[in-house]
């Protein structure tokens, strides 16, 4: 998400350095989990196995079930995520820049009701301001304004499909589209990143952390049991 939110906000450079991080996490992750065994030393003389080290064995196979759920679940989340709530502004930015580069009335009437599709769908998760910025935010990023210039720009092209294509009218109002669609499409652009940030997904996110803590905390626990029966046999 990180990485997504580098590319969107125009600052693609610190793709590779968050690459990079995560990369390092899931290799300290993966070792971690692989030297969360519950083992006794190699040494020691084999044993029948205890019914705590059986405890032990069946505490780690589930926590690793845990983990491998709880990651797998995260990953639709956010793809679920970004299929709900980032991808129709992504759609929208295009179907802006073709309406930017349009000067066809009909193709760009159908354009401007898709786009007004996509911001319904995206406004539904928004709070009630219809702004995903949630501190400091202005005007530049409030859908409702947004939504409200997509209608201003429908009625404006409806208008100039009743004008005849050689007239100066004709040529002064699509100038007029071609404009208001290019400041709409930086507008969305700035508006995309704050989609990744919204409070559910920070609360989301935590839960998800404190999820995979909680397991490695009980798989630690256990652990120090076990060295603790370990050493009380010795005795």
């Amino acid at each position: 998400m990180g990485i997504l939110v580098s590319i969107y906000s125009n600052n693609a450079f610190f793709a590779p350095i968050i690459g990079i991080q995560t990369v390092g996490f899931l290799y300290i992750a993966s070792l971690s989990l692989a030297h969360s065994r519950f083992k006794r030393n190699k040494s020691s003389n084999p044993k029948v196995i205890s019914r705590a080290e059986k405890m032990a064995n069946k505490t780690y196979k589930l926590a690793m079930i845990g983990i491998f759920g709880i990651i797998i679940f995260g990953v639709y989340m956010a793809f679920d995520g970004y299929h709900k709530d980032v991808y129709p502004l992504d759609l929208t930015r295009g179907l802006l820049f073709r309406i930017a580069a349009s000067s066809e009335p009909d193709t760009m009437l159908a354009d401007l009701h898709a786009i007004d599709e996509n911001l319904d769908k995206v406004m539904v998760n928004l709070p009630e301001s219809k702004n995903p910025v949630w501190i400091f935010p202005t005007d530049s990023t409030n859908f409702a304004r947004i939504k409200q210039d997509i209608d201003v720009m429908t009625a404006s092209v409806e208008k100039i499909s009743t004008v005849p294509r050689d007239s100066s009218a004709f040529h002064t109002g699509m100038r007029d589209v071609h404009e208001r669609a290019v400041i709409l499409r930086e507008n969305v652009m700035d508006a995309t990143p704050y989609m990744y940030v919204s409070v559910s997904n920070i609360i989301f996110s935590s839960i998800w952390i404190a999820a995979i803590l909680g397991i490695f905390a009980v798989l630690k626990k256990r652990r120090e049991q076990l060295r603790a029966y370990d050493a009380s046999e010795d005795v």
